[in-house]
């Protein structure tokens, strides 16, 4: 037992590092000697806009919610307002100092601090009267930013059964590491192959199909024999390659977003969408609504169309 207590916080560091600053921290190179074909994609949003439009209906009062549902739906992925004030007013049929006034509640009262700045000098004059450091911020973020996503394993179509490739990272990784790092690394490596065969076994057929599919951590983390915390960390930032496409593991694994399944979300939009290709994400959004009392903003409705995406080419 004291041996397995020792070895716990190496296996969830293990699990929870990306595996570039893993390969640093224990291997003996860096990961430039890693030669592999890396998968760029743009990571567009570094704010928890579900947890904001939480914040937001719990602080403004009916009269502002209308406004300042507004003028979330206004912001750009940074979180700087993209609409000049006069014009939003006479959309909403308000005095804009009403407008000015709601909008400095939200940058004020809403985390992260700053949201609706019109500049980054309000947004760092405002840090400075919260006394807050601005460093890490995700509105002070620089407007371009991407991260490495590496496919941690393939599923390819054999004989009509789709069979799991661990990507070779790890073993190369298992290779050049010793001791307690080692045995991370093994587990780690083992924990993505059950991982890749439990989907296969729960969403083979629909990724067959291209569909979505959802799977909970609960059920994994029963079927995997390890907690439901591992589970969370072992899915995040991991992706797979099936059929020339990189799937996030993570979206498979369903969350409720403001109450509601997200399995049950997506697949409202994906038949929407399907009806009405052309449609805004505000026409969305009143369509949840009026379909399923489903109360979800512009900014909910357009993250979780792009995701739905590939769903909608087949």
């Amino acid at each position: 037992m004291k041996g397995k207590q020792t070895l716990r916080p190496y296996l969830s560091e293990g699990l929870e590092l990306p595996f570039t600053e893993f390969l640093v921290r224990y291997g003996d190179f860096g990961p430039e000697e890693l030669v592999e074909e890396n998968i760029p994609s743009r990571q567009s949003e570094t704010i928890d806009w579900d947890m904001v439009e939480a914040q937001v209906d719990m602080l403004f009062d009916d009269e502002e919610l209308s406004v300042a549902n507004e003028l979330l739906g206004s912001l750009d992925h940074l979180g700087y307002l993209s609409i000049d004030l006069s014009d939003l007013a006479k959309q909403l049929e308000v005095n804009e100092e009403y407008v000015d006034q709601v909008r400095k509640k939200l940058m004020r009262g809403i985390e992260p601090f700053g949201l609706g700045s019109v500049s980054q000098r309000e947004f760092k004059q405002l840090l400075k009267e919260l006394n807050l450091d601005s460093r890490d911020h995700p509105i002070d973020s620089p407007e371009e930013q991407f991260r490495i996503t590496t496919p941690d394993f393939a599923l390819e179509l054999i004989d009509d059964k789709l069979e799991v490739n661990v990507s070779e990272k790890y073993e190369y990784l298992i290779q050049n590491t010793q001791g307690i790092p080692r045995m991370v690394a093994e587990y780690r490596k083992d924990l993505i192959m059950r991982l890749a065969k439990f989907l296969v076994q729960h969403c083979g057929e629909k990724i067959l199909e291209h569909k979505p599919c959802f799977v909970t951590l609960d059920h994994a983390a029963q079927e995997l024999g390890v907690s439901k915390s591992t589970v969370s960390r072992l899915v995040r930032s991991k992706a797979f390659t099936f059929g020339g496409r990189v799937y996030p593991v993570e979206h498979f694994f369903g969350r409720s977003v403001k109450g509601v399944p997200q399995e049950e979300l997506m697949l409202e939009i994906i038949d929407i969408l399907k009806s009405m290709p052309t449609a805004t994400d505000a026409q969305v959004s009143q369509l949840l609504r009026l379909r399923r009392g489903w109360k979800f903003s512009r900014r909910t409705v357009n993250k979780y169309r792009h995701i739905v995406a590939e769903y909608l080419q087949y």
